[in-house]
């Protein structure tokens, strides 16, 4: 595969050879290189090129055994032809009568023929051979041929210029040779040709040529050329092994075997060459080796030779990544762990660092070395600290590994479990808590492993698995003599009452607890402070009490970002504060925390906090009415899930699903309505929202009285206080259904009661829906002032998708009114208008046209979909993001994908908006009014 591609200049010389030798006038070609640049296909090629030219064909392909043949190459060159020719005739005839003879028998053929008669002999049938027809001959691998053929191709080679007879050679690089004078010799007399290895582009072109496997998909030519080197055999190979992650076996084969063939020192070499990767300073290898950097000077020579290592400047290094996980894989897990042991205590010597150190000693064996599990904690947390989780995961599972499993610290099992944790190695990171757990004696150690614990289940979602382990938490405080006064035992608590929060309320004690920290000066708040603060703005707003209390009491439990600092993005207080300020659609303070929270993830390393909080800004995008925005957050938090990824994963489907009804996308949400539904199976208050959504899908569709089902179980879920409207809006819902189904009376009941709950709790955007419902179920005139009202919320809470909504039904009641109205009406309509088909919201552009249309007022034609709704989900986030002033490494960062693959889905999303530049993206996405977006909840 890929053997011809880029070797023009290699093919032309084999079809010049050709043509000379149809003149009248031999050559020889010698194609010489490493094992796998494309030799042996070159030579494939040549011969097809001369049997279509009419030549006759003689081949021989020795392999490493051949040196112990005598005159291997005559017997294959002529072997098949004596079985085909009568004894005697040409062109066996003469003096080559004996030779055919001789290749039957059993005998070898030095035994009959000295070299002088043997040449006579082999030079009577090629002439024969090619009076009648032009003559290639072929040897490939020339560097496994036995002495006596060397000496007749030697011969042969130098009378070629007589006779109409091609010769086609390979030669191997790096491999010994019988009589390397002779091999010289028949390389001066060709035409010498290395194949180089393939471009980038050439790569590219190779793999279009095999049918690609899934695993190399997402793999880019450039990457790939990396790995292999453009060395066309590597590159097949590792195409048909679906996976760069480990070389494939038929690699690891090839170059043991290469190996094999080679002195000891310089296998001794490549494998410390290999170990030390880019440490692979001539100094090093002579220490791993146990010789001078002089004496290191033949072994390096084979290794380049033959294409296994290249050289720099005072250093080696494997001839490409592919061929150095080749040569590891080579190497017994004992061999390779002392190598990396060396390598660590050498470099360590060197005063190298000890991250540096620490690579090698990931990949030895265990040893019960105290140093050794003290250096790579040590390292650990650093990598930790940088947000290289999957690296800190590594070397901290090594620490653990150190010593026996009786003599482990508990603290570093811990500690690696919450790496295994942020690296997305769910499973991992609680069998090595259950083992920290084993470990602890202290009941107050226990007891914070225990409040670690809950804290993660709490983060994925696992609240009744969380309570649970509180629960353990609590107990082996109270063994340990400590009561309700004590910190820590307030802590675990306060974190009890996070795992019910969204259920009972906070309890009374922890109500008393909220009253008195608040007497406190907001200077002196601590962690425990700040998350009963949380838990308290909680049961507010959950109970719809007191909106500017719960918000108030959210920001002081944010604290100018000290509860993310204390909690980090994966802490449950900071997203309890978060959902308050989005129900109160306190939306400024929000994203400012949310945005923070982004960044905390992204600088940890973190899949988990990411994930929820992209959730949470998706959150409130959506309740702003940007729908865009918070399609591209909800996406980017549910393609988490397969990293780990479960806290608030039922509501972010919910969100999602929201969000394509908002935009139209009916049958996109109707696909996710059975994950709604299995979300809805849990029983617990988070389902709620999600059931209520499916119950939505299905009212999309017409079927309003099982819709009508669902709202009144999502009522049930929301438990003794389902009365915010902005968690979940089941009245207002319910209201339309019933409408739908011609159920007036129970509708406007519904709708006034929806009114009342809104009005209580005082947050403009549900407040603006449940008056919008109202004004859907009454007469006109208090239609009218109804929607004027809700227009006004709306527009104090900049949801202008929401607005265009209420300006749609609006504008439908003022047409029929006087003069005035009507021009007030038609205005809000073609607002509406606007807003629908500038922000590809088919919805509202299509009701505002039809109702325009209806009233007489002309309409300028414009399409019912947007160039911005033929963008892919992909390319959609990618182009919000953009369009807000990100850069491509920063939303490659952000959406957790590489800085191509966001190149590539801006350059598609350029080709379907009609743009050619990054400066044109805001106003092909938003026109001149900014991002926002609406949707009709």
């Amino acid at each position: 595969m890929g053997g011809l591609i880029e070797r023009n200049a290699e093919m032309s010389a084999a079809q010049d050879m050709l043509d000379a030798a149809v003149a009248g006038a031999g050559r020889s070609v010698l194609f010489a290189g490493p094992a796998g640049i494309g030799k042996s296909a070159l030579v494939a090629h040549t011969q097809k090129l001369a049997r279509a030219a009419g030549f006759k064909v003689l081949s021989s392909c020795p392999t490493p055994v051949s040196t112990g043949l005598s005159h291997g190459v005559v017997r294959d060159w002529l072997g098949p032809l004596v079985r085909s020719t009568s004894p005697g005739t040409p062109p066996f005839d003469g003096p080559a009568a004996d030779l055919a003879e001789a290749l039957e028998a059993s005998t070898s053929a030095h035994r009959v023929w000295n070299l002088a008669g043997l040449d006579y002999a082999l030079t009577w049938v090629v002439e024969s051979l090619a009076e009648h027809q032009p003559l290639l001959v072929v040897v490939d691998d020339v560097q496994w041929v036995d002495v006596g053929s060397l000496q007749l191709l030697d011969l042969l080679s130098a009378r070629l210029h007589l006779m109409p007879v091609a010769l086609v050679l390979a030669l191997r690089s790096g491999e010994p040779t019988l009589a390397p004078d002779i091999v010289d010799r028949l390389a001066a007399r060709a035409t010498a040709l290395e194949p180089a290895p393939l471009s980038v582009l050439g790569v590219e072109a190779a793999r279009r040529q095999m049918e690609e496997t899934d695993g190399l998909r997402g793999v880019s030519a450039q990457e790939l050329h990396r790995l292999t080197g453009g060395v066309p055999y590597l590159l097949a190979e590792l195409i048909r092994s679906g996976t760069p992650a480990v070389p494939p076996r038929s690699v690891v084969d090839s170059v043991r075997e290469r190996l094999s063939r080679l002195a000891p020192e310089a296998v001794g070499v490549a494998r410390a060459t290999a170990v030390l990767g880019d440490e692979a300073a001539l100094d090093a290898l002579a220490d791993l080796t146990g010789r001078s950097v002089a004496g290191l000077a033949d072994p390096l020579e084979m290794l380049t030779h033959a294409g296994i290592l290249t050289l720099g400047m005072w250093r080696a290094r494997p001839a490409h990544p592919l061929v150095a996980e080749a040569i590891l894989s080579t190497l017994t897990p004992s061999e390779r762990s002392e190598l990396h042991r060396s390598a660590a205590v050498y470099l360590g010597k060197k005063g190298c660092s000890q991250q540096v150190v620490a690579s090698h000693l990931v990949h030895t064996l265990p040893d019960e070395d105290r140093a050794v599990v003290e250096l790579l904690r040590a390292v650990g947390e650093e990598s930790l600290r940088a947000g290289a989780s999957d690296v800190a995961a590594r070397q901290l599972l090594r620490a653990v590994g150190e010593t026996r499993p009786e003599d482990t610290d508990p603290g570093l099992l811990a500690l690696a479990a919450s790496a295994h944790l942020h690296a997305g190695h769910r499973d991992e990171a609680f069998d090595l808590w259950g083992r920290a757990l084993d470990r602890a004696d202290d009941p107050a150690d226990r007891a914070r492993l225990l409040a670690d614990v809950g804290d993660v289940q709490m983060t994925l979602g696992e609240r009744l698995e969380a309570s649970a382990t509180y629960h353990r938490a609590v107990t082996s405080l109270t063994e340990a003599g400590h009561d309700s006064s004590s910190p820590q035992m307030r802590e675990i608590l306060v974190r009890m009452g996070l795992t019910r929060a969204l259920y009972d309320g906070a309890r009374a004690e922890i109500v008393n607890a909220v009253t008195e920290a608040t007497r406190q000066p907001a200077a002196e708040d601590g962690p425990c402070d700040r998350l009963l603060f949380a838990l308290a703005a909680s049961d507010l707003a959950v109970r719809a009490r007191d909106r500017d209390r719960a918000v108030d009491l959210a920001l002081r439990a944010l604290g100018d970002g000290a509860l993310l600092e204390e909690e980090s993005s994966e802490g449950i207080g900071f997203y309890v504060a978060s959902a308050v300020l989005s129900w109160a659609d306190a939306y400024e303070e929000n994203l400012t925390a949310l945005g923070a929270a982004v960044e905390d993830a992204h600088r940890r390393g973190s899949v988990l906090g990411f994930a929820t909080a992209s959730y949470c800004r998706g959150l409130v995008h959506y309740r702003q009415g940007r729908l865009r925005e918070a399609a591209v957050e909800f996406q980017s938090a549910l393609e988490r899930r397969e990293e780990g990824w479960t806290d608030f994963a039922e509501p972010a489907v919910a969100g999602a699903a929201l969000t394509r009804l908002g935009l139209g996308r009916h049958e996109e949400a109707r696909a996710l309505e059975p994950a709604l539904r299995a979300a809805a199976e849990r029983g617990q208050f988070v389902s709620a929202q999600p059931l209520a959504v499916a119950g939505l899908i299905r009212a999309v569709h017409g079927d309003h009285e099982r819709a009508l089902h669902d709202y009144r179980k999502a009522a049930r879920l929301m438990g003794a206080h389902p009365d915010n409207a902005s968690i979940v809006e089941w009245r207002e819902l319910s209201a339309w259904s019933l409408t739908a189904l011609r159920r007036r009376e129970e509708a406007t009941e519904m709708a006034e009661e929806a009114v009342v709950h809104a009005r209580q709790w005082g947050a403009p955007r549900a407040l603006g829906f449940a008056l919008r419902t109202l004004a859907h179920v009454t007469p006109r005139d208090r239609s009218v002032e109804l929607l004027r009202e809700a227009l006004a919320h709306f527009e104090h809470a900049a949801c202008t998708d929401y607005r265009a909504r209420a300006q749609v039904d609006l504008g439908r009641l003022l047409l029929g009114g006087g003069t005035e109205q009507r021009e007030e009406g038609v205005a809000m309509l073609r607002s509406a208008l606007e807003h629908g088909r500038t922000q590809g919201i088919d919805p509202v552009a299509l009701r505002a046209s039809r109702l325009l249309v209806r009233a007489g007022v002309s309409v300028t034609a414009g399409p019912t979909g947007t160039p911005v709704s033929s963008l892919t989900a992909g390319e959609r986030r990618v182009v919000a993001l953009a369009a807000g002033g990100e850069t491509n490494r920063q939303i490659a960062q952000r959406l957790f994908v590489t800085v191509k693959a966001v190149e590539w889905h801006l350059s598609n999303a350029y080709r379907k908006l009609g743009i050619s530049s990054r400066a044109e993206l805001g106003r092909a996405l938003y026109g001149e009014s900014g991002p926002n977006n609406s949707s009709e909840m």
